[in-house]
């Protein structure tokens, strides 16, 4: 008999030791990377993290990461861990999240216009992230249209002028001690120039200052103050005596959550025990559109739980529907076809379309190891031989 009695929650057991060689719990790393940006003129390292969902035959798309500066392994490293802290904790979508490596000998000039300095690259810059590195993401990643960029300090300097330069190109910008001011160059009253521009829908920006930029920080909270775009949501946190080497530490995990929050609330409403209607699937899924601008697909915990909320109800016609609703979004959870068998033995239903589905689904599946799949297939045939 399967042993799955979930309620909300997957666990994710099978998944967790295969990963356990990257500390991650909803991630993997899929490759290191090199690509030579025809804009910038050298080359750029990139590290791709993709959820264990992730599969490149299927349709799925994830939302979007760029984290910058992956040469900076302490904060890279903590910034990713947060990432999948959170996905696990089914409080953020699983993404594909992309590091970016800035050398030492390029930050400067790749972070800086030419209105400041003669030799300033950051507008070849934006052209190497928009024209050619995010679409290398949608092209081979299955990257959304949902993007959201981190950057800390040169690039939360960077990431925040994109804010105007860049308006409908990202969704989302966590700065990180940020500084503002550079010659011929004012960010706040760009930011603020934002509060008379019709927005489609919500705009999240993050930023955060240590002990470094205390003044730019009064600006921008000022700025905050006026802002009156009722889609343009800005948010500044004051680490007074906060290093700058240890705002991003600071500053990540409320952030993400923030910026996320709206999407677990939609989940919230599918997942609660008082909701039995699961017609209202695609309506909540307008909610999160309408107001990201993007699809921003439920967690697998969120809906396998749903499923076992019914089964353990005894409403097996309605724990088939929901476990058929995770599976329109995640085909390659082939698990999910086997709670459907077992909700249809106790229906007294006949399954052999179910386990063609599953065999099909598991053949095709790289959600699992090749054990894995001998594992799952030896509890087919446990649950049908009873």
């Amino acid at each position: 008999m399967i042993k799955k009695q979930l309620l909300f929650l997957l666990a994710f057991v099978t998944a967790a030791s295969s990963l356990s060689a990257q500390n991650y719990e909803r991630y993997k790393k899929l490759k290191d990377t090199t690509i030579k940006s025809t804009h910038l003129g050298f080359d750029k390292k990139l590290s791709i993290l993709v959820p264990i969902e992730f599969q490149e035959q299927t349709k799925q798309q994830f939302p979007l990461i760029i984290v910058f500066d992956k040469q900076n392994k302490r904060s890279n490293n903590y910034i990713l861990q947060t990432i999948d802290y959170l996905t696990s904790n089914e409080q953020m979508p699983s993404s594909i999240v992309i590091s970016v490596e800035s050398e030492q000998r390029y930050r400067y000039t790749e972070t800086q216009y030419q209105i400041s300095d003669a030799n300033g690259k950051a507008l070849e810059n934006e052209k190497f992230i928009f024209e050619e590195l995010i679409p290398l993401a949608e092209k081979k990643y299955s990257a959304s249209n949902f993007r959201l960029l981190i950057g800390h300090s040169r690039y939360g300097y960077f990431t925040t002028s994109l804010l105007r330069s860049r308006l409908g190109d990202w969704s989302g910008i966590i700065s990180m001690s940020p500084f503002f001011s550079q010659k011929d160059v004012e960010l706040t009253d760009s930011v603020a120039a934002l509060n008379r521009i019709t927005l489609p829908h919500q705009k999240y920006y993050r930023f955060g200052i240590g002990n470094d930029y205390p003044d730019d920080f009064i600006k921008m909270e000022a700025m905050q103050k006026r802002n009156e775009n009722p889609l343009l949501n800005i948010k500044g946190y004051h680490f007074k005596e906060a290093d700058h080497n240890a705002t991003p530490g600071l500053i990540i995990p409320t952030a993400l959550y923030e910026i996320f929050e709206y999407w677990y609330a939609i989940q919230s409403k599918y997942i609660s025990n008082k909701q039995t209607d699961l017609s209202i699937k695609p309506a909540l899924d307008k909610e999160i559109f309408s107001h990201y601008g993007s699809n921003l697909s439920f967690s697998l915990g969120i809906l396998n739980g749903k499923g076992w909320y019914f089964y353990n109800e005894k409403q097996y016609e309605k724990a088939i529907a929901a476990w058929k609703i995770l599976l329109a979004t995640y085909p390659n959870f082939s698990e999910a076809y086997l709670y459907i068998v077992q909700s249809q033995i106790q229906l007294k239903q006949n399954y052999d379309t179910t386990i063609k589905a599953f065999n099909s689904s598991l053949a095709s599946s790289e959600f699992y190891t090749a054990k894995q799949k001998q594992d799952l297939a030896a509890e087919l045939q446990e649950l049908i031989s009873k």
